[in-house]
């Protein structure tokens, strides 16, 4: 599972707001033996769901083509 996370930062005294971080975070299920296990996949309902669900799966993809190419080099 992938999990993005964004990290906003608040003046106090002005109450200006400002993105300072974006990443995104792999999680992965583990079974009694520590063994990856797999979970049942997300089912986006709401647009914004499905949104946030179709640029997952186009990171995913060009996160895998990314690691194809370090490891053809």
């Amino acid at each position: 599972m992938e999990v993005g996370i964004k990290v906003i930062a608040e003046n106090i005294q002005t109450q200006a707001k400002r993105h300072v971080n974006s990443c995104f975070f792999t999680m992965v299920a583990m079974d009694e033996e520590r063994r990856p296990k797999p979970v049942p996949p997300l089912r986006p309902f709401t647009p914004d769901e499905k949104r946030r669900s179709l640029a997952a799966e186009a990171c995913k993809g060009m996160r895998l083509e990314m690691e194809q190419r370090f490891a053809d080099v």
